[in-house]
Protein backbone atom coordinates (compact mmCIF):
# COMPACT_ATOMS: atom_id res chain seq x y z
CA UNK A 1 0.00 0.00 0.00
CA UNK A 2 2.81 2.39 0.87
CA UNK A 3 4.50 1.56 -2.42
CA UNK A 4 1.33 2.37 -4.37
CA UNK A 5 1.01 5.71 -2.57
CA UNK A 6 4.66 6.49 -3.28
CA UNK A 7 4.26 5.49 -6.94
CA UNK A 8 1.14 7.67 -7.32
CA UNK A 9 2.88 10.61 -5.67
CA UNK A 10 6.05 10.15 -7.72
CA UNK A 11 4.12 9.84 -10.98
CA UNK A 12 1.91 12.87 -10.34
CA UNK A 13 4.87 15.02 -9.31
CA UNK A 14 6.88 13.88 -12.34
CA UNK A 15 4.01 14.70 -14.72
CA UNK A 16 3.59 18.06 -12.99
CA UNK A 17 7.28 18.83 -13.51
CA UNK A 18 6.97 17.91 -17.20
CA UNK A 19 4.11 20.40 -17.61
CA UNK A 20 6.06 23.05 -15.68
CA UNK A 21 9.05 22.48 -17.98
CA UNK A 22 6.79 22.77 -21.02
CA UNK A 23 5.30 26.01 -19.70
CA UNK A 24 8.73 27.53 -19.12
CA UNK A 25 9.87 26.45 -22.60
CA UNK A 26 6.78 28.09 -24.11
CA UNK A 27 7.73 31.24 -22.20
CA UNK A 28 11.23 31.17 -23.73
CA UNK A 29 9.59 31.36 -27.17
CA UNK A 30 8.73 34.99 -26.39
CA UNK A 31 12.35 36.00 -25.90
CA UNK A 32 14.56 33.75 -28.05
CA UNK A 33 14.59 34.08 -31.83
CA UNK A 34 13.39 31.07 -33.86
CA UNK A 35 16.54 31.56 -35.93
CA UNK A 36 18.52 30.43 -32.87
CA UNK A 37 16.22 27.66 -31.64
CA UNK A 38 13.57 26.74 -34.20
CA UNK A 39 11.53 24.42 -31.94
CA UNK A 40 10.58 27.14 -29.44
CA UNK A 41 7.76 28.85 -31.41
CA UNK A 42 5.99 25.49 -31.74
CA UNK A 43 6.10 25.09 -27.96
CA UNK A 44 5.07 28.74 -27.58
CA UNK A 45 1.83 28.04 -29.44
CA UNK A 46 0.91 25.63 -26.63
CA UNK A 47 1.18 28.30 -23.90
CA UNK A 48 -2.59 28.51 -23.14
CA UNK A 49 -2.94 24.73 -22.87
CA UNK A 50 0.17 24.34 -20.73
CA UNK A 51 -1.02 27.17 -18.52
CA UNK A 52 -4.39 25.48 -18.00
CA UNK A 53 -2.68 22.18 -17.12
CA UNK A 54 -0.56 23.89 -14.47
CA UNK A 55 -3.59 25.64 -12.99
CA UNK A 56 -5.28 22.24 -12.67
CA UNK A 57 -2.20 20.87 -10.89
CA UNK A 58 -2.26 23.82 -8.47
CA UNK A 59 -5.90 23.09 -7.64
CA UNK A 60 -5.19 19.38 -7.15
CA UNK A 61 -2.22 20.01 -4.84
CA UNK A 62 -4.19 22.57 -2.80
CA UNK A 63 -7.08 20.10 -2.38
CA UNK A 64 -4.58 17.47 -1.25
CA UNK A 65 -2.89 20.06 1.01
CA UNK A 66 0.51 19.62 -0.57
CA UNK A 67 3.14 22.34 -0.81
CA UNK A 68 4.07 21.01 -4.26
CA UNK A 69 1.48 23.47 -5.59
CA UNK A 70 4.22 26.10 -5.27
CA UNK A 71 6.09 24.56 -8.24
CA UNK A 72 3.33 25.31 -10.74
CA UNK A 73 2.50 28.62 -9.03
CA UNK A 74 6.06 29.86 -9.55
CA UNK A 75 6.00 28.80 -13.20
CA UNK A 76 2.68 30.60 -13.71
CA UNK A 77 4.09 33.70 -12.02
CA UNK A 78 7.03 33.72 -14.45
CA UNK A 79 4.56 33.72 -17.34
CA UNK A 80 2.44 36.63 -16.07
CA UNK A 81 4.06 39.26 -18.35
CA UNK A 82 3.13 37.17 -21.40
CA UNK A 83 -0.30 36.27 -20.06
CA UNK A 84 -1.05 39.97 -19.73
CA UNK A 85 -0.20 40.29 -23.44
CA UNK A 86 -2.82 37.69 -24.35
CA UNK A 87 -5.73 39.29 -22.50
CA UNK A 88 -6.83 42.90 -22.13
CA UNK A 89 -8.92 43.78 -19.09
CA UNK A 90 -10.09 47.31 -19.84
CA UNK A 91 -13.77 47.77 -19.02
CA UNK A 92 -15.79 50.94 -19.47
CA UNK A 93 -15.94 53.92 -21.75
CA UNK A 94 -13.16 55.39 -23.85
CA UNK A 95 -10.69 57.89 -22.45
CA UNK A 96 -11.87 61.31 -23.60
CA UNK A 97 -9.13 63.34 -21.94
CA UNK A 98 -6.79 64.92 -24.47
CA UNK A 99 -4.60 67.96 -24.89
CA UNK A 100 -4.22 67.43 -28.65
CA UNK A 101 -6.16 66.48 -31.78
CA UNK A 102 -7.84 63.06 -31.86
CA UNK A 103 -6.19 60.95 -34.58
CA UNK A 104 -8.20 58.04 -35.98
CA UNK A 105 -6.13 55.14 -37.34
CA UNK A 106 -7.23 51.90 -39.00
CA UNK A 107 -5.14 48.89 -40.03
CA UNK A 108 -6.86 46.51 -42.40
CA UNK A 109 -5.75 43.41 -44.29
CA UNK A 110 -8.47 43.56 -46.94
CA UNK A 111 -7.39 40.40 -48.82
CA UNK A 112 -7.43 42.27 -52.15
CA UNK A 113 -10.92 43.63 -51.38
CA UNK A 114 -12.23 40.08 -51.88
CA UNK A 115 -11.25 40.31 -55.53
CA UNK A 116 -11.77 36.58 -56.12
CA UNK A 117 -14.97 36.42 -54.03
CA UNK A 118 -13.55 34.12 -51.33
CA UNK A 119 -16.33 35.30 -49.01
CA UNK A 120 -18.98 34.36 -51.60
CA UNK A 121 -20.55 37.77 -51.10
CA UNK A 122 -21.08 39.79 -54.27
CA UNK A 123 -21.26 42.97 -52.19
CA UNK A 124 -18.01 42.32 -50.28
CA UNK A 125 -16.09 45.30 -51.63
CA UNK A 126 -18.98 47.62 -50.79
CA UNK A 127 -19.15 46.24 -47.25
CA UNK A 128 -15.44 46.95 -46.75
CA UNK A 129 -15.98 50.52 -47.87
CA UNK A 130 -19.01 50.81 -45.61
CA UNK A 131 -16.74 50.08 -42.63
CA UNK A 132 -14.24 52.69 -43.82
CA UNK A 133 -16.98 55.29 -44.23
CA UNK A 134 -18.53 54.47 -40.85
CA UNK A 135 -15.28 54.94 -38.91
CA UNK A 136 -13.85 57.59 -41.24
CA UNK A 137 -10.25 57.20 -39.98
CA UNK A 138 -7.68 59.88 -40.70
CA UNK A 139 -5.14 57.24 -41.69
CA UNK A 140 -5.71 53.77 -43.15
CA UNK A 141 -2.92 51.22 -43.47
CA UNK A 142 -3.83 48.46 -45.93
CA UNK A 143 -2.18 45.07 -46.27
CA UNK A 144 -2.91 42.94 -49.35
CA UNK A 145 -4.11 46.06 -51.15
CA UNK A 146 -5.39 45.74 -54.72
CA UNK A 147 -6.22 48.36 -57.33
CA UNK A 148 -7.43 48.17 -60.91
CA UNK A 149 -6.60 51.28 -62.89
CA UNK A 150 -9.67 50.73 -65.06
CA UNK A 151 -13.09 51.85 -63.87
CA UNK A 152 -14.20 48.35 -62.87
CA UNK A 153 -12.27 48.00 -59.58
CA UNK A 154 -10.47 51.28 -58.96
CA UNK A 155 -10.07 51.24 -55.18
CA UNK A 156 -7.68 54.23 -55.27
CA UNK A 157 -10.24 56.46 -56.98
CA UNK A 158 -12.94 55.24 -54.60
CA UNK A 159 -10.78 56.09 -51.57
CA UNK A 160 -9.90 59.48 -53.04
CA UNK A 161 -13.60 60.23 -53.36
CA UNK A 162 -13.89 59.65 -49.59
CA UNK A 163 -11.23 62.28 -48.86
CA UNK A 164 -8.08 60.12 -48.85
CA UNK A 165 -6.29 62.32 -51.35
CA UNK A 166 -2.80 61.53 -50.04
CA UNK A 167 -1.45 58.00 -50.37
CA UNK A 168 1.63 55.84 -50.89
CA UNK A 169 1.23 52.46 -52.61
CA UNK A 170 4.18 50.11 -53.19
CA UNK A 171 2.77 48.35 -56.31
CA UNK A 172 4.83 45.21 -55.68
CA UNK A 173 3.16 43.36 -58.54
CA UNK A 174 1.58 44.79 -61.72
CA UNK A 175 -0.11 42.54 -64.29
CA UNK A 176 -1.60 43.49 -67.64
CA UNK A 177 -0.63 47.09 -66.95
CA UNK A 178 -3.82 47.61 -64.93
CA UNK A 179 -3.89 45.19 -61.97
CA UNK A 180 -1.78 46.32 -59.00
CA UNK A 181 -1.00 44.57 -55.70
CA UNK A 182 0.98 45.69 -52.66
CA UNK A 183 0.67 47.50 -49.33
CA UNK A 184 -0.54 51.07 -48.94
CA UNK A 185 -1.11 54.02 -46.62
CA UNK A 186 -4.01 56.40 -47.31
CA UNK A 187 -4.36 59.70 -45.49
CA UNK A 188 -6.67 62.69 -45.26
CA UNK A 189 -3.62 64.73 -44.24
CA UNK A 190 -0.53 65.64 -46.27
CA UNK A 191 2.25 63.08 -46.68
CA UNK A 192 5.59 64.88 -46.48
CA UNK A 193 7.94 61.95 -47.07
CA UNK A 194 7.62 58.23 -47.71
CA UNK A 195 9.70 55.15 -48.37
CA UNK A 196 9.93 51.34 -48.29
CA UNK A 197 11.49 49.01 -45.72
CA UNK A 198 12.16 45.30 -45.17
CA UNK A 199 13.11 44.03 -48.60
CA UNK A 200 12.20 40.35 -48.91
CA UNK A 201 15.31 38.20 -49.29
CA UNK A 202 13.70 35.42 -51.34
CA UNK A 203 11.61 35.39 -54.50
CA UNK A 204 7.84 34.97 -54.55
CA UNK A 205 5.98 32.72 -56.96
CA UNK A 206 6.09 35.65 -59.40
CA UNK A 207 9.87 35.81 -59.20
CA UNK A 208 9.94 39.08 -57.24
CA UNK A 209 11.42 40.24 -53.94
CA UNK A 210 8.81 42.67 -52.60
CA UNK A 211 9.10 45.06 -49.68
CA UNK A 212 7.27 43.92 -46.55
CA UNK A 213 6.79 47.44 -45.19
CA UNK A 214 6.54 51.12 -45.97
CA UNK A 215 6.45 54.38 -44.04
CA UNK A 216 4.95 57.83 -44.51
CA UNK A 217 5.55 61.06 -42.59
CA UNK A 218 2.14 62.65 -42.20
CA UNK A 219 1.47 66.19 -41.03
CA UNK A 220 -1.50 66.38 -38.64
CA UNK A 221 -1.98 69.85 -37.19
CA UNK A 222 1.41 71.00 -35.94
CA UNK A 223 2.70 67.44 -35.55
CA UNK A 224 4.61 65.26 -37.99
CA UNK A 225 4.10 61.57 -37.30
CA UNK A 226 5.82 58.65 -38.98
CA UNK A 227 3.31 55.90 -39.81
CA UNK A 228 4.79 52.47 -40.53
CA UNK A 229 2.74 49.78 -42.27
CA UNK A 230 4.01 46.19 -42.42
CA UNK A 231 2.83 42.81 -43.62
CA UNK A 232 5.25 40.28 -42.19
CA UNK A 233 5.87 36.82 -43.59
CA UNK A 234 2.75 34.75 -44.24
CA UNK A 235 2.66 31.00 -43.69
CA UNK A 236 1.09 30.33 -47.10
CA UNK A 237 -1.08 27.40 -46.09
CA UNK A 238 -2.71 25.86 -49.14
CA UNK A 239 -5.75 23.66 -49.64
CA UNK A 240 -3.85 20.55 -48.49
CA UNK A 241 -2.85 22.11 -45.16
CA UNK A 242 -6.35 23.40 -44.41
CA UNK A 243 -7.84 20.01 -45.31
CA UNK A 244 -5.40 18.36 -42.88
CA UNK A 245 -6.48 20.75 -40.12
CA UNK A 246 -10.19 20.18 -40.82
CA UNK A 247 -9.75 16.40 -40.89
CA UNK A 248 -7.93 16.44 -37.56
CA UNK A 249 -10.68 18.59 -36.02
CA UNK A 250 -13.46 16.29 -37.12
CA UNK A 251 -11.85 12.83 -36.81
CA UNK A 252 -8.69 13.36 -34.69
CA UNK A 253 -6.80 11.56 -37.48
CA UNK A 254 -3.68 13.36 -38.64
CA UNK A 255 -2.51 12.93 -42.21
CA UNK A 256 1.25 12.42 -42.04
CA UNK A 257 2.07 14.08 -45.35
CA UNK A 258 -0.17 17.06 -44.57
CA UNK A 259 1.31 17.40 -41.08
CA UNK A 260 4.85 17.50 -42.48
CA UNK A 261 3.85 20.23 -44.91
CA UNK A 262 2.28 22.27 -42.09
CA UNK A 263 5.38 21.87 -39.92
CA UNK A 264 7.73 22.82 -42.76
CA UNK A 265 5.77 25.96 -43.68
CA UNK A 266 5.41 27.06 -40.06
CA UNK A 267 9.13 26.63 -39.37
CA UNK A 268 10.11 28.63 -42.43
CA UNK A 269 7.63 31.42 -41.63
CA UNK A 270 8.76 31.65 -37.98
CA UNK A 271 12.39 32.13 -39.02
CA UNK A 272 11.66 34.64 -41.78
CA UNK A 273 9.35 36.71 -39.59
CA UNK A 274 11.98 36.88 -36.87
CA UNK A 275 14.48 38.37 -39.33
CA UNK A 276 11.90 40.85 -40.60
CA UNK A 277 10.94 41.83 -37.03
CA UNK A 278 14.56 42.56 -36.14
CA UNK A 279 14.97 44.72 -39.24
CA UNK A 280 11.73 46.57 -38.45
CA UNK A 281 12.74 47.18 -34.83
CA UNK A 282 16.13 48.55 -35.87
CA UNK A 283 14.30 50.98 -38.17
CA UNK A 284 11.91 52.04 -35.38
CA UNK A 285 14.81 52.60 -32.98
CA UNK A 286 16.44 55.03 -35.40
CA UNK A 287 13.39 57.31 -35.51
CA UNK A 288 13.33 60.78 -33.99
CA UNK A 289 9.66 61.44 -34.79
CA UNK A 290 6.67 59.92 -32.96
CA UNK A 291 5.84 56.58 -34.55
CA UNK A 292 2.67 54.58 -35.16
CA UNK A 293 3.13 50.99 -36.35
CA UNK A 294 0.22 49.29 -38.11
CA UNK A 295 0.33 45.84 -39.50
CA UNK A 296 -0.39 42.21 -39.97
CA UNK A 297 2.44 40.55 -38.03
CA UNK A 298 1.11 37.03 -38.73
CA UNK A 299 2.21 36.08 -35.22
CA UNK A 300 0.70 35.78 -31.74
CA UNK A 301 1.08 38.30 -28.88
CA UNK A 302 3.35 35.96 -26.92
CA UNK A 303 5.61 35.29 -29.93
CA UNK A 304 9.18 36.48 -30.31
CA UNK A 305 8.13 38.70 -33.22
CA UNK A 306 5.36 40.57 -31.36
CA UNK A 307 7.48 40.90 -28.20
CA UNK A 308 10.54 42.14 -30.04
CA UNK A 309 8.70 44.77 -32.09
CA UNK A 310 6.49 46.05 -29.27
CA UNK A 311 9.23 46.45 -26.66
CA UNK A 312 9.11 50.04 -25.40
CA UNK A 313 5.90 50.74 -27.34
CA UNK A 314 2.23 50.91 -26.46
CA UNK A 315 -0.11 48.21 -27.76
CA UNK A 316 -3.47 49.91 -28.41
CA UNK A 317 -5.35 46.67 -27.70
CA UNK A 318 -3.72 46.24 -24.29
CA UNK A 319 -4.24 49.92 -23.49
CA UNK A 320 -7.93 50.12 -24.39
CA UNK A 321 -9.17 46.71 -25.53
CA UNK A 322 -10.91 43.86 -23.73
CA UNK A 323 -10.72 40.06 -23.98
CA UNK A 324 -8.46 38.23 -26.41
CA UNK A 325 -9.04 40.68 -29.27
CA UNK A 326 -8.82 38.06 -32.02
CA UNK A 327 -8.28 39.63 -35.43
CA UNK A 328 -7.93 36.58 -37.67
CA UNK A 329 -11.12 35.47 -39.40
CA UNK A 330 -9.76 32.30 -40.99
CA UNK A 331 -10.11 28.62 -40.21
CA UNK A 332 -7.90 28.80 -37.11
CA UNK A 333 -9.96 30.77 -34.55
CA UNK A 334 -9.09 33.16 -31.69
CA UNK A 335 -5.81 34.48 -33.08
CA UNK A 336 -4.66 38.08 -32.60
CA UNK A 337 -2.13 38.76 -35.35
CA UNK A 338 -2.94 42.37 -36.35
CA UNK A 339 -1.51 45.21 -34.27
CA UNK A 340 -1.59 48.95 -33.67
CA UNK A 341 1.47 50.15 -31.75
CA UNK A 342 2.64 53.64 -30.81
CA UNK A 343 5.65 55.23 -29.19
CA UNK A 344 5.04 56.52 -25.63
CA UNK A 345 4.23 60.13 -26.66
CA UNK A 346 0.72 59.05 -27.68
CA UNK A 347 -2.33 58.66 -25.50
CA UNK A 348 -4.68 55.87 -26.55
CA UNK A 349 -8.32 56.80 -26.13
CA UNK A 350 -10.16 53.98 -27.85
CA UNK A 351 -9.45 50.62 -29.50
CA UNK A 352 -11.75 48.32 -31.43
CA UNK A 353 -11.65 45.14 -33.47
CA UNK A 354 -14.38 45.83 -36.02
CA UNK A 355 -16.74 42.96 -36.77
CA UNK A 356 -16.59 42.91 -40.56
CA UNK A 357 -16.19 39.25 -41.69
CA UNK A 358 -15.59 39.88 -45.41
CA UNK A 359 -11.80 39.50 -45.26
CA UNK A 360 -9.88 36.80 -43.41
CA UNK A 361 -8.77 39.62 -41.07
CA UNK A 362 -10.93 41.93 -39.01
CA UNK A 363 -9.95 45.60 -39.25
CA UNK A 364 -8.41 47.12 -36.10
CA UNK A 365 -9.10 50.73 -35.21
CA UNK A 366 -7.87 53.19 -32.60
CA UNK A 367 -8.29 56.79 -31.59
CA UNK A 368 -5.24 58.46 -30.09
CA UNK A 369 -3.77 61.90 -29.48
CA UNK A 370 -0.40 63.52 -29.05
CA UNK A 371 0.35 66.93 -27.62
CA UNK A 372 2.15 69.34 -29.92
CA UNK A 373 4.64 70.16 -27.16
CA UNK A 374 5.67 66.53 -26.83
CA UNK A 375 5.86 66.11 -30.58
CA UNK A 376 8.06 69.11 -31.12
CA UNK A 377 10.33 68.12 -28.28
CA UNK A 378 10.71 64.62 -29.73
CA UNK A 379 11.55 65.96 -33.15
Amino acid sequence: MKFLKWLLSFTSRSVNILFVTGLLLSLMASYISPAKLWILPFVGMALPGLLLANIIFVIIWIIRRRYFAVVSLLAIACCLPQLFRLFATNIGSADNKTDGKIIKVMSYNVRDFDLYNWSENIHSKEKIFETIQEKSPDIICFQEFYNDTTASFSTIKQLQSLGYTHYFFTRELVLRGTDEWGIAIFSKHPILEHGTIIKQTFKTGYGRKPFKGLYADIRIGDSTIRFINVHLQSIYFGLQEYETIEEFRSTQNLDEHGARSIFRKLKRAFERRAEQAEELKAFINRQTKPVVVCGDFNDLPNSYVANYISKGMQDAFLERGFGIGHTYNGKIPFLRIDYLLTTPQFRIHHFEVINNPISDHFPVYMECSISDAKTNKKE
